[in-house]
């Protein structure tokens, strides 16, 4: 998980990279973002994703912390597993302040991320020469122009389900205790492809 996590930041940070295979085999590439960099910024959002469970944890009277952990037990051993529905029940027994206190420190999380990659990729970008900027603003002009239609087809579905997600207090415990970080968090947030396409 920790390779495919450090690979999929890099190709966030560096779209070019996602698409050598389509540029002439004697473009030059933009230099990749340091390993030893990008394995830092992934360490950094792990400490990020631990901070915000050890608080969402905090938010849970002892009786509902129970609960979580009978919810997540029985949804490991059901043989036809309902996310949906051990969802629904962490939300039946949260209190508002429970609900609130959760969302509220998975939107710091993901915009201490978001932040975080968005300097990365401004540090990255600082690092180009003039042509490379270009290259690889023109790569990324074409790697949007076949996404654009995917994305818009499934656009107000996407929407509708990330926007259901970020708002529901039991998915972000689930998620909590199923161990999912900030590769889920990303995936919530973007959708499988990654980030849509700049209008």
């Amino acid at each position: 998980m920790k390779a495919f996590t450090t690979l999929g930041l890099i190709l966030a940070l560096s779209p070019a990279a996602a698409l050598a295979q389509t540029a002439a085999p004697d473009a030059a590439m933009p230099p990749h973002p340091s390993f030893a960099a990008m394995e830092q910024m992934h360490a950094q959002m792990e400490q990020l994703h631990q901070q915000a469970r050890l608080q969402m944890l905090a938010a849970l009277t002892p009786a509902h912390r129970a609960l979580l952990a009978n919810v997540v037990g029985q949804l490991a051993i059901a043989p036809n597993p309902d996310r949906a529905a051990a969802a629904r029940t962490l939300d039946a027994a949260l209190t508002q302040n429970e609900g609130r206190t959760i969302l509220s420190v998975v939107a710091s999380e993901r915009t201490a991320s978001h932040n975080m990659m968005e300097a990365a990729r401004q540090q990255f970008e600082a690092s180009l020469t003039a042509d490379q900027r270009a290259q690889m603003q023109t790569r990324m002009e074409f790697r949007d122009q076949g996404r654009t239609t995917a994305w818009s087809a499934r656009a107000g579905q996407t929407s509708a389900a990330v926007t259901a997600e970020r708002n529901d207090p039991g998915e972000k415990l689930l998620d909590l205790a199923a161990g999912g970080g900030h590769d889920r968090m990303f995936m919530t947030m973007h959708g499988p492809g990654g980030p849509p396409p700049p209008q």
